[in-house]
């Protein structure tokens, strides 16, 4: 059936956006004008329901909101274990960094030791400026 392809068509072209974006998040709104820029509109709550489906499946990572803002969202490779670690994310440019460096181990340690809190990373992200946008 046509609308079959037309689906599959457009959540290819999703998903290759994704990926392209994958050190930085995304709006639906960005994804949805991109579609728009490629002669492939989709309705917008069509994008919403592709990309909690690819929240579920553990492809992107689905960051709240911020302060009235919509949600954002960011590709994930397989076996990226984002839930072990922490994220920084820039303020200006909306760049994604994980914190994957051995001494997530110790600060995690530390944190249970010092503070009796055990901690869970399940998309914890911080928020600053990247190296770029503080020059």
């Amino acid at each position: 059936m046509a609308g079959n392809s037309y689906a599959t068509v457009s959540r290819k072209k999703i998903l290759d956006f994704l990926k392209r974006s994958g050190d930085r998040t995304v709006t639906a709104s960005e994804i949805s004008d991109y579609l728009k820029e490629t002669d492939s509109e989709v309705n917008i709550t069509t994008i919403y329901r592709y990309l909690d489906k690819l929240e579920k499946e553990g492809t992107v990572i689905k960051y709240a909101a911020e302060k009235g803002t919509q949600a954002v969202y960011q590709y994930v490779e397989m076996g990226h274990r984002c839930e072990a670690h922490l994220h920084l994310k820039c303020v200006n440019c909306g760049r994604i960094i994980h914190l994957e460096c051995e001494f997530m181990e110790e600060i995690a340690e530390h944190i249970r030791k010092d503070h009796g809190f055990l901690l869970q990373c399940k998309n914890s992200i911080l928020y600053g400026k990247c190296r770029e946008c503080s020059r």
